[in-house]
């Protein structure tokens, strides 16, 4: 086995557990010919610290997989997807509804690899060299184990830029319905365009936080910012909201929220608009009152270096959300990007309640549901994160 040594005093992030060695740590490896390998890790005194995946064109060199001085079996990647199928086949949390992440990376001991689970088709998305050529042996493994009647691979193609792979798209196994894999959500229908929509086709990490809307959401002027497919407004259409207006930018992701509220709402005839255009601008010219406003906006911080500009569009627009809140509203305010902390975000929301003149109320709030667990040892892991304020 290949071997990567560590520069002398940089082994302690890998003996509190960390993934992850950057290539500032490294004092010696095998180069491009082990792209992609399993390798061994020393210390720079020769001690065997772990096991991971090297990537010698990424600024992350090696994701450990093992600690310690044993090799990881040689069926390791099987036995830790079966695992995480039993923690979710035994969670209470994960009952009533047939979407799930089967896989969720560090957190799940699969650097690399995430699966969702869509009724009975799977995707599959690789983020490093390593994952996408153990492909094969994932697809095996769910049509074998995981239940799986088709499987779609859409690798992160920014991702395999920078590890320096072929990103696979599209059906890998099995067969997928004519149209959309339609899933139920806790009572709600939604459809998932697994071969063209976001990521792996749904934002199955906002399920607690939609149940929230349905939740809150009767009687209630609903305003759903950022709505991409109306998972939020489809929510509050469940739980009898008096009115919807979604906003996004996507006309194909309009049209399958409008198709959403439609199969979701309590009674025909729910008044609803959808607003083809910008959040952020149509925030600032909103004319009307709402009850309950939820503001998700995409990552806006994919790097530590844009933090202060992504704190300042946080702050814009929940400035003129709250500026559309009625007295008493609610509203749900998120991040989706680790490097834009929980405690950052409560401190945008104060920034903003000041320049508005709203005093805000803390009444919760939301992380991930249990499907997408974050290891203690990566908190890099921990990208989603919101507030349930009112005002």
């Amino acid at each position: 086995m290949r071997e990567v040594v560590l520069q002398p005093g940089r082994d302690r992030s890998v003996r509190r557990r960390h993934p992850w060695i950057l290539s500032g740590s490294v004092a010696r490896e095998p180069g491009a010919s082990a792209h992609g390998d399993l390798v061994r890790v020393r210390s720079a005194e020769g001690e065997v610290l772990g096991h991971g995946d090297y990537s010698p064109s990424s600024q992350l060199r090696v994701r450990l997989v093992a600690f310690g001085k044993d090799e990881p079996a040689p069926d390791w990647l099987e036995q830790r997807l079966a695992e995480a199928l039993a923690r979710r086949g035994s969670d209470p949390l994960l009952r009533g509804t047939d979407a799930v992440r089967l896989a969720n990376a560090e957190g799940d001991g699969l650097p690399g690899l995430v699966v969702d689970r869509y009724a009975d088709v799977c995707v599959v998305r690789a983020s490093t060299a390593a994952m996408a050529a153990r492909r094969d042996a994932v697809v095996r493994w769910l049509e074998a184990a995981g239940g799986a009647r088709g499987v779609v691979a859409r690798d992160d193609a920014s991702a395999a830029r920078r590890e320096g792979f072929v990103p696979a798209d599209g059906l890998l196994a099995g067969a997928l319905p004519a149209g959309p894999v339609e899933i139920r959500e806790q009572g709600r229908l939604y459809e998932v365009d697994v071969l063209r929509g976001q990521k792996t086709g749904f934002y199955l990490d906002q399920r607690d936080a939609r149940s929230r809307v349905e939740a809150l959401a009767e009687g209630r002027r609903v305003l759903d910012l950022f709505c991409f497919t109306g998972g939020f407004a489809a929510a509050a259409a469940r739980g009898g909201a008096a009115s919807l207006t979604l906003v996004d930018s996507s006309e194909p992701a309009l049209a399958a929220a409008r198709r959403h509220v439609e199969r979701n709402q309590r009674a025909p005839g729910l008044p609803a608009r959808f607003v083809h255009g910008d959040a952020f601008e149509a925030a600032r010219s909103l004319g009307e009152r709402f009850d309950l406003v939820v503001v998700d906006p995409p990552p806006l911080a994919r790097r530590s270096a844009d933090v202060p500009r992504a704190a300042r569009a946080y702050k814009d627009v929940l400035l003129h959300a709250l500026r559309a809140a009625a007295p008493g509203a609610w509203l749900l305010f998120f991040r989706c990007s680790h490097h834009v902390s929980a405690d950052l975000l409560r401190k945008i929301a104060f920034g903003a309640s000041l320049d508005a003149g709203r005093p805000l109320q803390v009444a919760g709030d939301f992380t991930a549901p249990s499907d997408h667990p974050v290891s203690l040892d990566h908190p890099e892991g921990d990208y989603l994160s919101g507030l349930l304020l009112r005002a």
